[in-house]
């Protein structure tokens, strides 16, 4: 009876361990694809996420710099950031 619970508890781990993963790779992806659109590295973005998860997609989600304006050549114009 005993062995039971044990392989029970193996195959729930197993799976904690495949959604966790699973969750790093969707975020990862996610955030490769928002550096892109706001104009930062992907690759630098990626590693940060990866190697300080769940540290750094939170760091990545509040810091993360605005969006490129439509020809993604420069960031969108806001007034209030050239007030005198």
């Amino acid at each position: 009876m005993h062995g039971d619970y044990h392989v029970l508890w193996m195959w729930i781990d197993s799976f904690i361990l495949l959604l966790l993963f699973v969750l790093l790779v969707v975020a990862i992806r996610a955030c490769a694809a928002d550096a892109r659109r706001r104009g930062k590295s992907p690759l630098l973005v990626t590693l940060m996420v990866l190697f300080f998860f769940p540290l750094g997609l939170i760091a990545w989600l509040v810091f993360r710099p605005g969006p490129l304006d439509a020809t993604r050549a420069r960031r969108r114009f806001r007034l209030e950031t050239h007030r005198v």
